[in-house]
């Protein structure tokens, strides 16, 4: 996938810090950034006694609160976690850049965030799809600790400081290629085609997808 971009690291490394800090950066810049959370472990992002929660524990399977500003979605996986890709391409319409936490297993663009005293091994330094290393240790060291970590390509690994914010957008930025597929929507209902390609658009992230062709009716 182009432009989804993971970063990864020992819990209490500093990701989601960081990653805060990249988010407003980019957005300031003028991109439009999706961001997605892994969460290994059974999480609750409602809060007991609210509607919404109410609904939800009452056994709906979907449970969605919606006002003038914003609108969110708590859905059960009845059957199996969605996977990265599904996910993108069901929520990430309208948006440039994704950042994701967690997915250390993907097979996307990583950076880890690996900090002294945080007293944990690194998590990535042998995935083949590591980009970068975002750290408060000196280059040397972490390429000597990489040593250790025998990865299956030669591809160089980008050594930034912790506070190098700016040097990680600019290196993602360029790292981002959108080429949109080109979609023909065939109906006779306007209200159809809108919907359609508006849910369409995150086919962009995907490079191997050049055409879609629908004939509705």
């Amino acid at each position: 996938m182009n432009n989804v971009f993971s970063f990864v690291g020992a819990s209490g490394s500093g990701k989601t810090t960081f990653i805060e800090k990249l988010i407003r950066f980019l957005t300031e810049k003028g991109y439009k950034v999706g961001a997605i959370k892994h969460d290994a472990h059974k999480f609750e992002i409602d809060k007991p006694g609210k509607d919404s929660f109410r609904f939800k524990a009452a056994g709906a399977i979907v449970s969605l609160i919606s006002s003038h500003e914003k609108l969110a979605l708590v859905k059960s996986n009845i059957d199996n976690e969605p996977d990265l890709q599904e996910i993108i391409l069901k929520y990430m319409n309208g948006v440039e850049i994704v950042i994701t936490e967690g997915y250390k297993k993907s097979d996307i663009p990583k950076f880890e965030v690996f900090r002294k005293g945080n007293g944990n091994s690194p998590v990535s330094f042998d995935s083949r799809y590591l980009m970068g290393v975002i750290t408060d240790y000196e280059p040397s060291e972490v390429i000597d600790l990489m040593k250790h970590y025998p990865r299956e390509t030669s591809r160089e690994i980008k050594i930034f400081n912790l506070e190098d914010v700016e040097k990680v957008a600019e290196y993602i930025i360029d790292m981002s290629v959108i080429t949109p597929p080109i979609i023909e929507i065939e109906s006779d209902n306007e209200a159809i085609s809108k919907y359609l390609s508006s849910n369409l658009d995150a086919l962009k992230f995907f490079p191997d997808i050049k055409n879609v062709k629908i004939k509705i009716g």
